[in-house]
Parts: C-alpha cells; structure tokens; sequence
C-alpha cells in the first residue's frame, strides 16, 4: 500500500502551488496605472516624506502633521522602506500591498495545516484571488491601507482558532502579534471581530482557562504597551492627533457620514453580490448548509466561526453612517473559508467514493478547473496591460509626469506646475523629480510668465492660460499637455 503524503509536504506543496497562481494577478502590470487619486497618491505622498523624516511616529502630508488621515503608520512605515529599497515609483508604492495578499493566502494555507486541514487554507485562498474584491481597487494592487488590514485580521482570527483546537501556546501569541500589527495597520477597525472572538470562547468553555494562563496577561499589556505608547507618543509630538483620531476614526465618521459616503442599509450586500464576491457569492448559502450538517466537527466549527466573524463585521460597517466599499474587505477571506470548508470535505467524499485514487483525483481536478478558470481567466485579463477607460483623460497628467520621471521627454528649464490644479495626486509625482533631480516648481496661475514651461492639465486652467498667453505644445497627451509660454496675447501687454 503506498504512503500518503504527509501534512508538512503537503502543506508545502499548496503553498508553492498557491504562489505561483497568485503571482500575475497580484504582482503582474503592478506599477502600469499612475497612483490612483485620494487615498493611493496621499498615502504615497506621505511614505515618501516619512523617507526623509526623522520622527517616524508622526504620519505627514505636504510637510504637515496629517490630521485628514490618522491611521497609525504601520502601511506607510512599509512603504517608506520600499522606496528606500525599490526608489520612488508605483511598484514601490503598492508592493506592500500585493504582498499582504500573498502572505494572506501562504498564512491561511500554513495556519489551517495545523489542524490538519490544508486543503481548507488552499481552496480559501485561490477564492481570495479568483475574487475581485481584494485584488480590484484600493486592496492588493493599491498603495491603501486595507491589504496589510485584511492580512492582520484574518491571521490573529485563525491563530486564536487554532490555538482553540490545539492548545497550542505558540498560536496565542501570534494571535497577540498579528492583532498589534493590525491595529498599528488601521486603528480601531482592526478590533471589529473581538466581540465574536469573545464569545466564541466562552462558547467553547475555554475563557476559565485563558483567565489563568499568564499569556493572556502578557499580550493584553503588550498590546496596551505598544499600541497606547504610539497614539500617547504621537500626540506629545503631534498636539491634537488624538482630537482628530475621535473626528475621523470614531464618533465622527461611524456616527455622521463624512465626505459624502452615505448609503442605504443594504449597500455592503449588494457591493458583495456585485462586486466583490460576484463569481462565488450564490455558494455561501450553500456550502454554509452544508458544513451545518457534515460529521466533521472541527469544519463545522471552522465554517460557524468564520461566519460569526462575518456577520460581527457586517452588522458593526452597516450600522456605521459612514460607508465605503473597502470597509467590507476582511470580510473576504472569511466568506472564502467558509466555501473552502465544504469543497474540503466534499473532496474527502469524492477520494473516499472512487476506489481508484488516480480516477479520483482526475474528478477533483476537472471540478476545480470548472469552477475556477473562469474567475481566475477574468481576474488575469483585468490586470494585463490595464487601460483608464473613462478616467484616461483625468490620469493623462500622471502619465506626462512619469515620462518626464523617466526621461523619456526632456526639457532644458524646469517644468511649472500650478498650484490651482489638484496638488494631492501629482505630490508624489513631484516628489520623484525632486528625488531624480529633474527640475519643476509650482507656481501660482497669475505668476506666470513668458518663456516658462508648463504643464496643464485640466480644460478649465488652459482656457485661463489661453486667455492670457500664446503658446506652443510641446506634447500632448489626451486631455494633458506641456507648453512654452511664447508671448502675452495683446490685450494683456
């Protein structure tokens, strides 16, 4: 009789197969678009000056104290050292980001061996990269804050669960550990599952236990120590950080709708069915079912845990006035978990059904083909050499700006930006002609002045441009363009 494969292998196995799956749609084009405008340009803005900052506890933008987003500094710390490694650029930028969902899907397969269920991390994770949710925008290929998120919470939510089926000391700490760095990722929502956490222990009659075990003293102090000693220590150096945190983070934005972010109670459903889910969304119903009422006790556990984290998730985003699609994402995985758990078991009936093993893995190996090619041919034809699509007007000033970045068009005298246009997506932009040497200045629009080259990019500033000067275009790109200022029109001599 041949011996089966060994869990350690196995797990090995799937985690190299998992990786060379993910590699196109995570890292493939990654630096092709310019920085989207609001949170990637800012959040690039930011990592580049924190490159030349000598207090990395205060997050800024422009050179100020950034009091519009008050996230704690761990994405952008990462950031700022793959510039320092990788140089001033889109990839850089976004790295951290395609990253975070790698090792999401490497964490998930390794962390669910552990309880001898590999295939359960395996199949969660090729879902999480067949779904557009945590690869579209402002996730795993943008420079924002919800990839490195969504990787914390799903790795201290499955360490805590494992530790509950194994016991494991090991596993409580990294639950301790992947929290901290959750909430160093974004604050407050990183905590949204404790509630559940919390009671899925008392459930299991494990919390006697953890009252006693000196762990749990250790990790709540580190966790106080480490995230308290940042936002104390930010405010000493940064006065009304903390005011800000509340407007921003807690009673501001979860009580009142900021920025215009309102929605009808059921707008996380429908961006799930729609939008981030789409391909596997009609599965959940299903496969939750169908874990109900398996044998198996540790999938029902797994399938009703996910689902209680889900569901703690869900109910706290939509109770919130303020609502945006990314506030869903690590929501994901766990949904992704809860279909694996039953093509998990559903793959154990079929090898035990067939008594040719070879005919049974060829089942199991035409039934994954049929439900995952599709979503994943999808995901792969999005990213490769993506385009703008109707925004190609709008971005056509961040692809002028890379080509100057570039070299590939040159100019003897500095390029003038003015300063009415929207300063916050070409900052970064800015600050990588400052970091290569190649000369710019901004420039209010009434300052402007014959013989000076500039760049305009919006219709309105070029009709005030042209109603004041001649010019020339030196290139032109969709809505874009670089002039030289040839002469003052004879109405304004």
């Amino acid at each position: 009789m041949k011996r089966s494969l060994s869990n350690k292998k196995l797990t090995y196995i799937l985690v190299l197969a998992f990786i060379l799956i993910s590699l196109f749609p995570l890292f493939g084009f990654l630096g092709s678009l310019p920085l989207r405008t609001w949170d990637e340009s800012r959040l690039a803005a930011s990592a580049y000056e924190m490159t030349q900052s000598s207090n990395p506890l205060v997050v800024t933008f422009n050179n100020q104290p950034d009091h519009w987003s008050v996230k704690p500094p761990l994405t952008i710390w990462a950031q700022a050292l793959s510039i320092k490694i990788f140089g001033v650029n889109e990839i850089a930028v976004r790295l951290p980001s395609a990253l975070s969902i790698l090792f999401l899907g490497i964490i998930v397969i390794i962390l669910f061996s552990k309880i001898n269920k590999p295939w359960v991390g395996f199949y969660a994770s090729l879902i999480i990269i067949c779904s557009k949710g945590l690869l579209y925008y402002h996730c795993g290929r943008n420079a924002d804050y919800d990839a490195m998120l969504t990787l914390f919470v799903i790795s201290y939510a499955i360490s805590l669960f494992v530790f509950t089926e194994n016991r494991q000391t090991k596993y409580y700490l990294l639950f301790f550990l992947f929290l901290i760095l959750a909430t160093l990722t974004k604050g407050v929502q990183a905590l949204i599952p404790l509630p559940f956490i919390f009671l899925y222990i008392l459930f299991r009659k494990q919390l006697l236990d953890l009252l006693k075990n000196k762990f749990t003293y250790i990790g709540i102090g580190a966790f106080v120590l480490l995230i308290g000693g940042y936002y104390f220590g930010r405010e000493i150096f940064d006065n009304g950080y903390l005011k800000a945190v509340y407007e921003n983070e807690l009673g501001g934005r979860y009580l009142t709708v900021l920025e215009g972010h309102r929605q009808d109670k059921d707008f996380y459903f429908w961006e799930l069915k729609n939008n981030l889910f789409t391909y596997f969304f009609w599965l959940l119903p299903f496969a939750l079912v169908f874990n109900l009422i398996v044998k198996d006790k540790p999938s029902r556990r797994i399938s009703n845990f996910a689902f209680g984290i889900v569901l703690t998730i869900f109910i706290v985003i939509t109770i919130g006035k303020t609502k945006l699609t990314w506030y869903a994402f690590p929501i994901l995985p766990f949904l992704a978990i809860i279909i694996a758990t039953s093509f998990n078991t559903i793959q154990a009936w079929i090898l035990s059904l067939t008594k040719n093993r070879i005919l049974g893995i060829t089942i199991i190996i035409f039934v994954l083909l049929a439900v995952f090619i599709s979503p994943y041919k999808e995901v792969v034809k999005h990213f490769y050499k993506p385009g703008e699509g109707d925004y190609e007007p709008y971005y056509s000033r961040h692809v002028i700006m890379k080509k100057i970045i570039k070299k590939e068009l040159t100019y003897d005298d500095k390029v003038v930006y003015i300063s009415e246009d929207n300063q916050q997506d070409v900052y970064f932009y800015l600050y990588a002609m400052n970091h290569y040497g190649i000369a710019n200045q901004k420039k209010d629009i009434h300052k402007l002045e014959v013989g000076e080259t500039v760049q305009i990019n919006e219709p309105e500033i070029d009709e005030k441009i042209k109603s004041v000067f001649e010019y020339d275009v030196l290139y032109h790109h969709v809505q874009s363009k670089i002039v030289r200022l040839t002469a003052l029109k004879e109405e304004n001599k």
